[in-house]
């Protein structure tokens, strides 16, 4: 079961169609994978943007289970390009600020839910993975040119040497000092 704040579950659903059911009973094996691994995700210990898109993909994708009644879900329809640019800019812009999945939901005139499935389809990433990615490849051009680990992790806004590495290593598949080597 998942239970979740109603206030908050309104606020997401208003963001694209509205609809208040407060209860919701879905049997099919795709939906439960997906919750068990959002499941494994919100008691993981990565970040709190990751956990809530994960967490408004989650709800959105089981309102579209519910409205289409089909055994797969329909994928949202993708954005054009030109309507993700505004998200890009400002990730670009300033990669070391954990912006509000909503602040970058509006700049591209979509819900957060909208945002998300079209970012990844896009990308194959959500707005914070792509933020992080973004950090690791600017933080591999720091390394490139010298710097020390302590330095990249504080210039890019990691919250401590052991934090960058960690998410160095998931992105890159080595630690910063192996990639250095």
């Amino acid at each position: 079961m998942l239970y979740l704040s109603a206030a908050w579950l309104s606020e997401v659903r208003a963001e694209y169609d509205g609809r208040q059911e407060a209860v919701r009973l879905i049997r099919n094996p795709a939906m439960y994978a997906k919750f068990c691994a959002l499941n494994a995700l919100l008691f993981s210990k990565n970040d709190v943007q990751e956990k809530e898109a994960a967490l408004v993909e989650f709800v959105g994708d089981c309102d579209a289970y519910q409205v289409t009644e089909m055994d797969d879900l329909v994928p949202a329809a993708s954005a054009s390009p030109q309507q993700l640019l505004p998200v890009f800019e400002i990730l670009r812009a300033a990669p070391t600020t954990n912006f509000p999945l909503e602040l970058l939901a509006r700049s591209a005139r979509m819900s957060r839910y909208q945002l998300i499935r079209a970012f990844r389809s896009a990308t194959g990433l959500t707005p914070h993975a792509w933020q992080l990615n973004h950090r690791i490849n600017l933080a591999k051009e720091l390394i490139r040119a010298g710097e020390s680990s302590a330095c990249v992790a504080h210039t890019l806004g990691f919250a401590d040497q052991a934090h960058f590495q960690r998410v160095f290593k998931a992105y890159a598949g080595i630690t910063p000092g192996g990639f250095r080597a």
